[in-house]
């Protein structure tokens, strides 16, 4: 131990002496280390997803999948809730419920905001394991005017954690908490902070009738557990087999039937919640996107994370490499002076596991600083990445890499043969040694090329995607949403739209039963007299929605306009261009006036043809829509304006509380909306430049080290070389020709992996950006570009050494 510490003084006064080089061996540690740790605690965050729940193996979530054109692909987690029921009266699950989020304008005080409650029944409670702290919960899961709270939930809304028996406002009705739960951890695939029953009255009673007895709508989740002696198969094939003897399927209209082509109209399936977070169904559904993830990115993260310690760790091999040679007289001196063969390496072992400590505490304040980047970029909460645990783990992972760094140098210090260095004739590295560094240095720049090529390609699909035509003018767009369904709230919505149409600089005033990117699809059949069915997907629209949005129309006319500031009963359907083509009509003119039957039955002609409205990401296929006059459900108000977008919203701001007091206003721009389609590939494209910058710094910094020591072993051939009249080409060309080696062969190595990866991320795409091999050719230019600066300051050198000088030392 004495020997030990006597080693770690040593090396503690070779770093303060040698400030500039610790530095920066200290520097490119930490960044690796901090690079290492956030990634890591990224991974095991979500593998911790529903790790605390007991009976995460034996509750399931259904989910479900259409079969429809356009939608027999994609599956979802959300499920039709008359499924509940079935399994309860089929004997098929010993505990089943709903869990369906509401969003609620809630009051507390003179404090309006917009609330998640979610609805679900008793077992809910046993099934995700809830942990009551105070209060009835009971009560709050079957009375329709009580609720339970998290803890966290209470003391945002009331300042205390002891939040049972007090009151909160909903649409101007009083609701008691009647019971406190344990907020659940981050780490769960069901969140909730507001929970109540299935009847709650804050709901309309039209809305969960809709919901809760419907085969045919999808609210939310379900959550079940087989009974005994029956597996989650078997109790989701009998699911089945009650949903296609079920009245609704029986009397599915003939378009559907025909459409289905002999499949039911829905599948069911279903996964643990200990494989729910990973379930590869769900990860690119439309309409659970990011709430679960991909377990290749994922494990393809941490390979990144430990990739980025390991460039760290050579560069810190290659330097302390060239120190050992430098310090070639210092080790002969201790030989001479009876240090054995073990001690000299212990004593540069212990130096390597010093420096690793210091990176690692310098690492992990830096990850400190940037977790709430990162947490932003990987769309988590990841404020417990940072534990004694995980912070012990990091420095037992720097002494490991602290001893597995200093190896090779050590060995180096070992070989040193004291008579040769004391008389001044430095020795070398090994030809393998040499070959051994060099093939670290193509490994980071391999990496260091695939990643920058990657990043690439991803940014520039998300910025064409991003600037695709979307069939309307986006900018100069606002949205809100204005309150429910109910009579009171339709009347203020049209008093509002009729006050907002008054602003300055306000050009068109329309309400609408969608927001532009919300996911939300109504889907119906549509049948012409003499052609087959056709499924198109419903936008519900006040009058004058079309000419607000500016959609262009391409034949007859737009719906009813407004009348005394009221929408006006529909006459008619309105097509979008796909839609007219999907009907099977050659031109927008011969649509126009031809009859279309929906589902119901009700028979109405084709008022116009509009232009294509894209609002899904290049990921998907353009919709087909039909536009139909909508009333109670249209409760979305958009704006088109002009001039000061500050002084609208300011102007709005001064109205709403005449029209809507109990209900926040949220105004969102289209172009933000439009964006958010996005917002996971930038995040990733984001995150993986952060990871490419880092693997070119760190490159850079080992063909930096690299060409330092080549010069100087080369020292002597360069100036025979200039003896015998070589000019500066023939110089740049032998220091070069090393580095061209390590570019060529780095690329070989890195190019083609991020190649295939590339072609994997697009074939995901629809509409895909012209890529070609360009980003590759970049990134390669890039690190070119970075390994010439690094190089450039020793090529100099060489350039400059003078024979004489150079020969006499």
């Amino acid at each position: 131990m004495k020997d030990l510490l006597r080693d770690f003084r040593v090396g503690w006064r070779w770093l303060a002496k040698e400030s500039a080089w610790s530095g920066l061996v200290v520097a490119g540690l930490a960044i690796g280390f901090a690079s290492c740790f956030l990634l890591l605690g990224y991974v095991r965050f979500s593998m911790q997803y529903n790790q605390h729940l007991a009976e995460r193996e034996r509750v399931y979530q259904l989910k479900t999948r259409f079969n429809l054109p356009e939608m027999d692909k994609q599956w979802s987690s959300l499920a039709p809730f008359p499924a509940v029921q079935a399994l309860r009266d089929g004997g098929l699950a010993d505990k089943a419920s709903i869990a369906w989020d509401y969003e609620l304008p809630v009051r507390v005080a003179s404090t309006v905001s917009t609330q998640h409650v979610l609805l679900v029944d008793p077992d809910f409670a046993e099934l995700l394991e809830l942990k009551l702290v105070a209060g009835d919960l009971g009560a709050a899961l079957t009375r329709p005017d009580s609720m339970a709270l998290t803890e966290e939930k209470a003391v945002q809304l009331f300042g205390t954690a002891n939040a049972v028996g007090k009151r909160l406002s909903i649409n101007r009705q009083n609701y008691q908490v009647a019971a406190v739960l344990a907020t659940p951890p981050l780490t769960s695939t069901q969140p909730y902070s507001m929970l109540s029953g299935r009847n709650f009255s804050a709901v309309d009673a039209a809305g969960r009738h809709e919901m809760l007895d419907n085969w045919g709508s999808m609210g939310g989740k379900v959550y079940f557990r087989p009974r005994p002696g029956l597996s989650a198969e078997q109790a989701v094939s009998r699911l089945q087999q009650v949903f296609d003897r079920s009245s609704f399927s029986r009397t599915l209209p003939a378009g559907f039937r025909q459409m289905l082509g002999g499949r039911p109209l829905a599948s069911f399936a279903s996964n643990s919640l200990a494989d729910v977070y990973f379930d590869p169904d769900l990860r690119d559904s439309p309409m659970d996107m990011g709430a679960h993830g991909s377990l290749t990115q994922v494990l393809g993260l941490a390979a990144i994370g430990v990739l980025i310690l390991l460039l760290a760790a050579i560069n810190y091999v290659n330097l302390a490499t060239v120190r050992t040679v430098r310090r070639q007289r210092e080790i002969g001196v201790r030989k001479v002076l009876g240090a054995s063969v073990g001690r000299v390496a212990g004593q540069f072992l212990a130096e390597s596991v010093l420096v690793a400590l210091l990176a690692v505490l310098f690492g992990l304040l830096l990850a400190w600083l940037l977790l709430p980047v990162f947490g932003y970029l990987m769309e988590r909460e990841l404020g417990g990445v940072f534990s004694v645990g995980s912070v012990l783990t990091a420095l037992a992972a720097a002494v490991l890499v602290g001893g597995l760094a200093g190896a090779y140098p050590a060995w180096v210090a070992a070989r040193v043969r004291a008579t040769q260095a004391l008389a001044g004739r430095d020795q070398q590295e090994t030809r393998h040694g040499i070959w051994l560094r060099r093939g670290l240095t193509v490994l980071q720049f391999a990496t260091a090329m695939g990643l920058s090529g990657v990043t690439l390609a991803i940014a520039w699909q998300t910025w064409h995607g991003s600037r695709l035509d979307p069939g309307f003018a986006v900018d100069g767009v606002l949205t809100m949403e204005a309150g429910g369904s109910t009579p009171r709230d339709q009347a203020a919505r049209a008093g509002l739209r009729t006050a907002l149409a008054a602003l300055p600089g306000v050009r068109g005033a329309a309400l609408s039963g969608n927001n532009l990117v919300d996911g939300m699809m109504r889907m119906s059949t549509f049948k012409r007299a003499d052609q087959g069915s056709v499924n198109l997907e419903i936008r519900l629209v006040g009058c004058d929605y079309l000419q607000t949005y500016g959609v262009k129309l391409l034949a007859g006319r737009l719906l009813a306009g407004c009348a005394n500031g009221a929408d006006q009963a529909g006459d008619g359907w309105v097509l979008s261009a796909a839609a007219a083509r999907e009907l099977g009509f050659a031109t927008p003119q011969q649509a126009v006036g031809r009859s279309l039957r929906n589902e119901s039955g009700k028979a109405m002609p084709v008022l116009g043809v509009v232009s294509d409205v894209k609002l899904q990401s290049a990921r998907e296929r353009p919709r087909s829509w039909l536009y139909q006059l909508g009333h109670s459900s249209t409760n979305i108000v958009s704006l088109r304006f002009g001039g000061d977008e500050a002084a609208l919203r300011a102007g709005i701001g001064r109205l709403w509380p005449r029209y809507f007091p109990d209900y926040p206003l949220e105004i969102k721009s289209a172009r933000y909306q439009l964006n958010q389609r996005y917002s996971g590939d930038i995040k990733l494209a984001q995150l993986l430049a952060a990871a490419a910058g880092v693997s070119i710094l760190i490159a850079g910094f080992g063909i930096y080290v690299l060409s330092a020591y080549s010069v100087q072993r080369m020292t002597r051939e360069v100036v025979l070389r200039k003896l015998h009249g070589a000019d500066g080409g023939a110089i740049v060309r032998l220091i070069g020709r090393e580095f061209l080696l390590v570019l060529l062969v780095g690329a070989a190595i890195g190019l083609l992996p991020a190649w295939l990866y590339i072609r994997q991320y697009l074939a995901d795409f629809v509409e895909r950006a012209p890529i070609g091999g360009w980003t590759l050719l970049l990134s390669l230019l890039l690190c070119v570009l970075v390994a010439v600066l690094a190089v450039w300051r020793h090529l100099l050198t060489a350039l400059r050494l003078r024979p004489v000088l150079a020969l006499r030392g």
